[in-house]
């Protein structure tokens, strides 16, 4: 067994895919199943249920990809720790936000960053969770926001924000006067919402099913002063976290709780898990912790060690 067996191993079952692992390795399929295979083989175990549509860990691969994940990160960071010593705060970060509901919290952390470590380069991406969550698995972006529960299994996180939505109306819609409103009661209204690559696209929609209808969607976008304009002109009503509320224009568009159900908007900073991290993005992480935990409230301070 040397190291590439355990990273072959680990890609796989990122991928649950030998052919995608493959790729993403360089190699071909066939050499990437035969080390695999060597590996079993060794182990004297199988590591995988194979079907012609995927592959899946099995109870023991489970056991052993915690330790094998430990190990490919151990041997990554041998150099990688080396040059960071070199070039200390130095470096490039490639960071991927949520384009309408991460703009009001990270401005100011990114600016603040960037005062502390002006020799680092920060290339910002805007995308929805999905994408950043690909985005990441691919190693196109270093670490990213997104506002879905992340998979454990693939990736670590830094929670910093919960917050409940708001329906957002134009303020001669005539719900405007109500203090409150529930899910239930916008049956007939025409929704502007969120684009298929954000998680609350899928979460509004799903919980408008649950609770008996189907919304009539006009719009969707990943942009927040197109949905803000086209609620105010009256053409639908949205869902914005209360935090993003508080900077509309309320002479024409006015922010109602939701009650029934209420949809929490949870937040957080993830990276992926084992792989080797960049001193740069180390010290973003280990800032953005610090400023969260001065700056902003959150219910979970049970933070993943950076």
């Amino acid at each position: 067994m040397d190291i590439r067996h355990l990273e072959y191993f680990v890609e796989v079952a990122r991928q649950q895919s030998f052919s995608k692992a493959a790729t993403i390795r360089h190699v071909s399929q066939s050499a990437i199943s035969k080390m695999i295979k060597d590996l079993e083989t060794e182990l004297g175990t199988s590591l995988f249920n194979r079907t012609s549509k995927y592959v899946q860990l099995t109870d023991t691969g489970i056991v052993f990809l915690d330790q094998a994940q430990q190990v490919v990160f151990m041997f990554e960071n041998l150099t990688t720790e080396f040059n960071n010593k070199i070039k200390t705060e130095k470096g490039k970060i490639s960071i991927g936000l949520l384009p309408i509901t991460s703009s009001t919290i990270f401005a100011e952390l990114l600016g603040e960053f960037k005062k502390k470590y002006p020799q680092i380069e920060i290339v910002l991406s805007e995308y929805g969770s999905k994408k950043v969550t690909l985005a990441i698995q691919d190693g196109t972006l270093d670490t990213g926001v997104i506002c879905i529960v992340p998979d454990n299994h693939y990736f670590d996180s830094l929670p910093f924000s919960t917050d409940p939505l708001c329906v957002i109306v134009s303020s001669q819609n005539p719900i405007s006067h109500l203090s409150s409103i529930d899910l239930a009661s916008l049956s007939n209204e025409s929704f502007v919402l969120y684009s298929k690559d954000f998680s609350l696209h899928d979460e509004i929609k799903n919980q408008c099913r649950n609770v008996g209808f189907f919304p009539n969607v006009i719009f969707e976008t990943s942009q927040l002063d197109l949905m803000t304009q086209m609620v105010a002109a009256n053409l639908g009503i949205a869902f914005l976290p209360s935090v993003v509320c508080t900077q509309l224009d309320t002479n024409r568009i006015v922010s109602l709780p939701l009650t029934h159900p209420q949809i929490i908007h949870s937040m957080s900073i993830i990276w992926k898990r084992g792989r080797s991290m960049s001193h740069a993005t180390r010290l973003w992480l280990q800032f953005a912790e610090n400023y969260f935990t001065s700056n902003v409230p959150r219910s979970d301070k049970n933070l993943l060690s950076i």
